[in-house]
């Protein structure tokens, strides 16, 4: 490790995340800008093996895949670590579709094409991502097109040693989108994020994920072990095809074994486009996904509990708004530490 002067100065702040804060950075000498996480360490103290891990799997992940959000560099001061990644400036993936005019069976196709080629590159490198969803799923620009999505969010991903019989067990992910061996706790791996390819496929044909249940989430977690679910309103899916349908099913069989592989997602006859059906499905998308999304600030705030600390099942609502407080007075606190040229920072 050398101390050495800061390359890149430190401007708004983008957004934040389970532990981090993520701002935008402009490097001093060539002036592109990227998004740099911002990590503050007291807020890591004893979890220390989460980052490692993640900028493990960064690095690894960075360099073969244009549809990858890359780790460009890290490094850190005295009160915070930084870990500088392309900056997206698209916004998330549904937000987009609802901001289209259309959306037709072809425009999920190509998307889902991306993501796919994705997770075979991951997977083809050994890494599992863990958490795919649609808040992961970024544009590089306004452009929008399938071709500028891309992969992001490693922070629950891991690398499994080819060669190495390697079975992951510890629950995490996003209820929605987590395939039913991890709630069994009987081992998973690469098949979790075929598994989420569906739900996402689902997703972006219906603007519901195939669990949704207005009731209690254990009524979502036992439909989802049992793989229960269905091709549901018809008026929905009576415009999607039966291509596509058979895409789903083979990437959500709740058997990981029977499951599509990466390379057989990619080899499948809807991603080669054929049965395709030409109906503007945006309509039923659009008024399905704005009904879900007042439950979004929800869903993240029980993330941040089930990344950072493991919390029993007698918690009290007061103990787990105090600890979310004090997750966010954390962020805040390493929001403030602005960087510039003149600034002193340690470079692994």
């Amino acid at each position: 490790m050398t101390l050495q002067q800061c390359q890149y100065k430190t401007g708004e702040v983008l957004g934040s995340g389970t532990y981090s804060s993520v701002k935008l950075a402009i490097h001093n000498e060539t002036g592109v800008k990227y998004a740099v996480k911002v990590i503050n360490k007291k807020m890591m103290e004893g979890r220390e093996d989460l980052i490692r891990n993640e900028i493990e799997v960064l690095k690894r992940a960075s360099t073969g895949h244009s549809n990858i959000v890359r780790l460009i560099d890290y490094f850190e001061t005295m009160n915070n670590l930084y870990l500088v990644m392309d900056l997206c400036t698209g916004g998330e993936l549904f937000d987009k579709i609802c901001q289209r005019g259309h959306f037709f069976e072809k425009d999920a196709k190509d998307i889902v094409g991306v993501i796919s080629d994705s997770v075979r590159y991951l997977h083809s490198v050994g890494i599992v991502h863990r958490d795919l969803k649609p808040e992961n799923l970024l544009f590089r620009d306004n452009n929008s097109s399938a071709s500028d999505l891309c992969v992001a969010d490693f922070g629950l991903s891991k690398i499994i040693e080819s060669g190495k019989f390697t079975q992951l067990y510890h629950i995490c992910g996003t209820v929605g989108y987590m395939a039913p061996e991890v709630f069994k706790k009987t081992g998973h791996g690469f098949p979790v994020d075929i598994w989420a390819i569906g739900v996402i496929t689902f997703f972006l044909l219906s603007g519901t994920t195939p669990f949704d249940r207005n009731s209690k989430q254990k009524d979502e977690i036992n439909a989802i072990i049992d793989g229960n679910y269905n091709f549901e309103p018809a008026e929905c899916w009576n415009a999607v095809s039966d291509t596509a349908k058979d895409f789903i099913r083979g990437c959500m069989n709740a058997d990981p074994d029977q499951r599509f592989t990466a390379q057989q997602v990619i080899d499948h006859p809807w991603l080669k486009g054929l049965g395709d059906k030409d109906e503007d499905l945006l309509p039923n998308v659009r008024r399905a996904f704005d009904a879900k999304r007042s439950f979004r600030a929800a869903v993240r705030s029980v993330q941040w509990i089930n990344r950072l600390k493991t919390i029993s099942v007698d918690t009290s609502d007061e103990e787990k708004e105090e600890y979310r407080q004090q997750v966010f007075a954390l962020q805040q606190e390493a929001e403030k530490e602005v960087l510039g040229p003149e600034s002193q920072v340690t470079i692994h």
